[in-house]
């Protein structure tokens, strides 16, 4: 978070291109959930379409072809009126059946929401479903297995029940034989016998399911698992070392601060997994503890910071894992800390065309499960938010491999738990855009350009199959330095060009050469490294973004 090297970007200008056909009289009818490759031609509302590029119509997002110019061209009338109507009948029975269905039942989509929702409520013993390697399990949540039955402590996903005593799954009791007979019938027969009677049911549920997952492919609604914070909220790092900015009490960080993220806890170098916070000389351990709950008083959210320029943890296995859960547990309570805000930038490095929403690398894979168990222990006040460099978040959309979209998988994985995503936009030089065009830091199209990418999703690795799902508008700020000098490998932006660029971006006015499509007035805020190097400026940076901020309804 301190020092960063400006890192050079190749990216490979995409070249999208093959011959569009002519629709036919026996074009087939859209379907939402249906892979189009391109020169696909189909049917939607009478007309006839044919698709520029290979892509995934996934389910909520609304991509139909009247809709999505980039996607699709029309290209003639529809030869028959009737088809909308009928299609939707006959294709989900053809296709969605053998589509649909092993969405529905393997994935566990439709089948298991109810399941594991009346197993450890209605019937925590004999309704027990069977344990499966393929799905994920919340805290709380009951499987048999074995003859057993298990309960989550935290996330988890493909860890077998009783195997590891210091794992996710702890042993509800021994004896129950019976379960796991009834459970397995359960969910075998039904799907053999649900496909045939629920063949009315199907296109009956397809439809449905097509309404209610709108919302969906961003992120849960902030319900009842969000921390309550200001509608726009300023965030920024304090922290107890002296970089040539000075140190300060956290009691006389300013109010315009929203969060205070506390930086930093790293791990340990003799103990993989293991996270460690230690609070400078220069500060009383019981003055600070004094000043979290002033701060806390107030309103304000302070937070522990994992990571920074010079912070490495290592999660390469389970029991690294379980000694992060632990250590960084014991931390938070310690300081009663609100939440953690997520700042590794080393030792993150995913494998060539990695796919976010199913990651390998253990790193990835463990830090996920390890934060989703912290929240589990802290409940829903707990805050996550998140400082990545650029290369590892839009950096992806050129190239996904190395340091390049490395985050994905983290966000992908905790999008719901997510309080808020600021990418740090600095030491960072230029990086493409959805358009192809490069953007350089410092600049207010930069802030636009790479902010738009969160909020509207974005092709990993300019591949179509694997759309990056936008944010919610509430989960997404801007990140920048809070001087010149906090930033020695470029970045700044002034406070006057930066409310500019958040005008574009929450009213789409004040905008250079790149305008987003829509606006977006809940933007949540701005993020600046750090509070000290603010105070150097008389907190200009805190102070101004509030005042602008407040503009804004509450």
């Amino acid at each position: 978070m301190t020092q960063r090297t400006m890192m050079r970007r190749t990216r490979i200008a995409a070249v999208i291109g093959g011959l569009l056909l002519a629709a036919s009289v026996s074009a087939a009818t859209w379907q939402e959930g249906n892979t189009y490759s391109a020169g696909t031609t189909v049917d939607y509302n009478g007309k006839t379409y044919t698709a520029l590029v290979t892509h995934t119509a996934y389910v909520g997002a609304n991509w139909n072809p009247a809709s999505t110019p980039t996607l699709w061209k029309e290209t003639g009338t529809s030869s028959s009126t009737p088809t909308p109507t009928t299609a939707p009948t006959t294709a989900p029975t053809a296709t969605p059946v053998s589509t649909n269905a092993p969405t529905a039942t393997p994935v566990i989509t439709a089948k298991p929401t109810t399941a594991p929702t009346t197993a450890p409520t209605a019937t925590p013993v004999s309704g027990v479903p069977a344990w499966s390697s393929s799905a994920v399990y919340n805290g709380g949540e009951r499987v048999s297995y074995n003859g057993g039955v298990y309960e989550a402590k935290w996330w988890t996903q493909n860890n077998v029940p009783g195997a590891d005593q210091w794992g996710p799954w702890k042993l509800i009791s021994g004896t129950v034989a019976t379960p796991t007979p009834t459970a397995v019938p359960t969910p075998t027969s039904v799907p053999t016998a649900s496909p045939v009677p629920t063949v009315s049911p199907v296109p009956t549920a397809t439809p449905v399911v097509t309404a209610t997952p709108t919302p969906a492919p961003t992120a849960t609604p902030c319900a009842s698992n969000c921390p309550t914070l200001p509608k726009h909220a300023v965030v920024g790092y304090w922290h107890n070392f002296d970089n040539g900015s000075g140190v300060i009490r956290l009691k006389d960080v300013p109010d315009e601060y929203d969060i205070i993220n506390v930086s930093f806890a790293e791990g340990d170098p003799w103990t993989k997994g293991k996270a460690v916070f230690t609070l400078d000389k220069l500060f009383n351990e019981a003055d600070f503890l004094a000043d979290i709950k002033l701060k806390q008083a107030a309103g304000k959210k302070v937070q522990v910071s994992l990571g920074g320029a010079n912070g490495v943890i290592v999660l390469d296995s389970a029991a690294a894992r379980d000694a992060f859960i632990a250590s960084m547990g014991d931390i938070i309570a310690k300081y009663g800390f609100d939440g953690i805000d997520i700042d590794i930038e080393n030792n993150l490095s995913i494998g060539a065309g990695e796919d976010f929403r199913n990651p390998t690398t253990p790193q990835v894979v463990n830090l996920v499960a390890g934060v989703k168990a912290l929240k589990q222990r802290f409940g829903g006040s707990f805050s996550v938010t998140m400082a990545p460099e650029v290369a590892y978040v839009q950096g992806g959309y050129g190239v996904a491999g190395g340091i390049w979209g490395g985050y994905l998988g983290i966000i992908h994985g905790l999008r719901n738990e997510l309080t808020m995503l600021h990418v740090q936009h600095y030491n960072t030089g230029g990086i493409s855009g959805k358009d192809d065009k490069t953007y350089n830091q410092g600049t207010i199209d930069f802030q636009v350009a790479m902010t738009d990418m969160l909020l509207t999703g974005f092709n990993v690795g300019r591949d179509a199959n694997k759309f990056f799902p936008p944010l919610r508008p509430d989960q997404v700020g801007i990140g920048l330095p809070s001087t010149a000098a906090a930033a020695p490998s470029g970045g700044y932006l002034s406070v006057a060009d930066t409310q500019k660029a958040l005008d574009c971006l929450m009213k789409l006015q004040n905008c250079g050469s790149y305008k987003p499509l829509v606006a977006q007035p809940d933007l949540r805020g701005v993020m600046t490294w750090s509070i000290n190097w603010d105070k150097t400026s008389g907190y200009s940076f805190a102070k101004g973004h509030k005042a602008y901020l407040n503009t804004y309804p509450k």
